[in-house]
C-alpha cells in the first residue's frame, strides 16, 4: 500500500474479516481509511456495495485476506473466506507463503491452494521467509515450473521490519512511528519485481485526481437522514476498535458523532444522547482510567438518569466493577454493571456470534444482533443476567451474552452496527 501510493495511486484499503488491528495500519500506510468485508457478519449484497460506495474512478483496491486464502468460519465452507471475497468481487489474487524451510514443496503448495478452487484467479505469489539468494533462485524456479503462477518477490526477514505483539495481536498503528511504513515500502520496492507486478494485475499509471460529488451510498438503501441524536464515542489509548462502516453507518443515520477519552479527558461531553465505550485494552490502562474519578462517576450517573450507554468488550470491561490486570492488582470502574472482568488467567473466546433476545417483547422481535468476539478476559463475578442468546441449530452449544439496566447496554460481543439497523433504532428509540 505505501509503495503504491508513492508511485501515485489512490489506494483504498480493506480487510477480508472481524480485524480492526490490521485495518489501523492500513491507514496509516497509505492515509485512507480501511473497510472489513465480511460475508458472515453481512450480506453478499451489502459486501459488493460497500465496496462499490468505497471505490471512486482511479482507486486502486488492495484488500489483506484472514488466516490462510481459503480459512473461513466452516471447514467445509468458503463462507468468510478470503477466496470467498475474491470471487465474490471478482478480483485477482495474490498469494503470500512461507517459504521458510521449503524449496520444490512450495510448487506443491501453491498448487493446492489453486487446485482447491479453480474459479479463483489467483495471478501471482509472493515467498516470505527467504533465507538467499540461491534459496529465492530455487523456489521461483519451482513455482513457475510446476504452475501457472508468477512469482513476484521473494522476501528475506529483517528484524528492522518487526511489529511488536501482545496478546490480542501486532501493536497497534499509533504506537508505531511512521519510518516502520516506510521501512516496509523500501524493503518491498528491493525485492519486488514491479513491472511484471503492474502488468500481471494490469495496473497502468496512475490517473489524476477527479474532482466528484461524494456519490450517496447504496449499501443502506435509505436516504442520509438529519442530525438529530449526539453519540460520543469513547476513542484513545484504551479504546480503539470500532469499525470505519460503524462511523459511517451512525453519521448517515442522523447521529453527530464525538469522541472523548475516558483516560485523558476531565470530564464527559455535555448534551450528549448516548455514550459508545468500543473494544480495546482498557486492561493495560486500568490504574490510569480507575484514577480518572470524575469520568466515571460521570458514566454511572448518566446510566441512571437513563442515557443510552453501551460497551462492547474492553467497553464492558470498563463499564463493570472493577478489572484485575495481569498481575492481580484490582482497578475499580465505573460499576454500572454488577459483574468485575479479569485478565490474569488468559482464556482465548473466539468466534462469530448471531444473537437473538432472550426474552421476546414487541420492541425487539425482529432484532438480529451479529458480530464476533476476541478476547482473553473473563468474569470474576456476574451477578447480571443475560438478555441474549445466540442463533443456533441442535446440536450448537447455547452461549449467551448482553446485559442491560435502564438503557444501558453491554456485550463480549463486538457488534457490527452497520448490518443491525433495527438495532440502532431500539437504543434510539424515537430520537431519530
Amino acid at each position: 500500500m505505501r509503495l503504491l501510493k508513492k508511485r501515485g495511486w489512490k489506494i483504498k484499503p480493506f480487510k477480508v474479516g472481524p480485524d480492526y488491528i490490521d485495518p489501523s495500519h492500513h491507514k496509516r500506510a497509505c492515509g485512507q481509511p480501511s473497510y472489513n468485508l465480511d460475508t458472515v457478519m453481512c450480506t453478499k449484497n451489502y459486501v459488493k456495495n460497500l465496496f462499490r460506495d468505497i471505490m471512486c474512478a482511479g482507486d486502486l483496491a488492495i484488500i489483506e485476506g484472514v488466516m490462510g486464502l481459503h480459512d473461513g468460519a466452516l471447514p467445509k465452507s468458503e463462507k468468510g473466506s478470503t477466496a470467498e471475497i475474491a470471487k465474490l468481487l471478482n478480483l485477482p489474487v495474490l498469494l503470500v507463503i512461507d517459504g521458510r524451510t521449503m524449496s520444490r514443496s512450495s510448487a506443491a503448495l501453491v498448487l493446492g491452494f489453486m487446485k482447491l478452487d479453480p474459479k479463483l484467479n489467483l495471478k501471482g505469489v509472493i515467498a516470505n521467509n527467504i533465507s538467499s539468494a540461491r534459496h529465492a533462485n530455487i523456489i521461483k524456479n519451482a513455482v513457475e515450473y510446476y504452475t501457472p503462477a508468477k512469482l513476484l518477490a521473494c522476501l528475506p526477514t529483517s528484524p528492522e521490519l518487526s511489529i511488536p505483539s501482545r496478546h490480542l495481536g501486532l501493536q497497534q498503528s499509533f504506537e508505531q512511528e511512521d519510518d516502520i511504513y516506510l521501512r516496509w515500502e523500501k524493503h518491498i520496492e528491493s525485492y519486488i519485481d514491479l513491472k511484471i507486478f503492474l502488468k500481471l494485475f494490469k495496473l497502468k499509471k496512475p490517473l489524476p485526481p477527479v474532482s466528484s460529488a461524494k456519490q450517496k451510498p447504496k449499501r443502506w438503501g435509505i436516504k442520509e437522514r438529519s442530525r438529530s441524536y449526539n453519540i460520543a464515542i469513547a476513542k484513545d489509548e484504551a479504546f480503539q476498535f470500532i469499525y470505519q462502516d460503524t462511523l459511517d453507518f451512525l453519521d448517515h443515520h442522523g447521529c453527530n458523532i464525538f469522541f472523548f477519552s475516558p483516560l485523558h479527558d476531565a470530564h464527559l461531553p455535555p448534551n450528549m444522547d448516548g455514550y459508545y465505550f468500543p473494544g480495546g485494552y482498557p486492561e493495560l490502562h486500568a490504574e490510569a482510567l480507575s484514577k480518572n474519578y470524575t469520568v466515571l462517576k460521570e458514566v454511572k450517573k448518566a446510566g441512571s438518569v437513563g442515557k443510552m450507554i453501551i460497551g462492547e468488550c474492553g467497553g464492558l470491561m470498563y463499564l463493570g466493577k472493577h478489572i484485575t490486570n495481569s498481575r492481580g492488582k484490582k482497578f475499580p470502574m465505573a460499576g454500572l454493571f454488577n459483574f468485575a472482568t479479569s485478565i490474569k488467567t488468559k482464556n482465548l473466546t473466539l468466534g462469530y456470534r448471531k444473537l437473538r433476545p432472550a426474552k421476546i417483547s414487541d420492541r425487539n422481535k425482529n432484532i438480529i444482533l451479529r458480530g464476533h468476539e476476541f478476547h482473553y478476559s473473563n468474569f470474576t463475578v456476574n451477578s447480571e443476567h443475560t438478555r441474549w442468546n445466540n442463533s443456533r441449530r441442535k446440536k450448537d452449544v447455547i452461549l449467551k451474552d448482553g446485559y442491560r439496566t435502564k438503557n444501558c447496554h453491554s456485550f463480549y460481543m463486538h457488534i457490527y452496527w452497520a448490518c443491525n439497523k433495527k438495532w440502532l433504532n431500539y437504543l434510539t428509540s424515537s430520537q431519530l
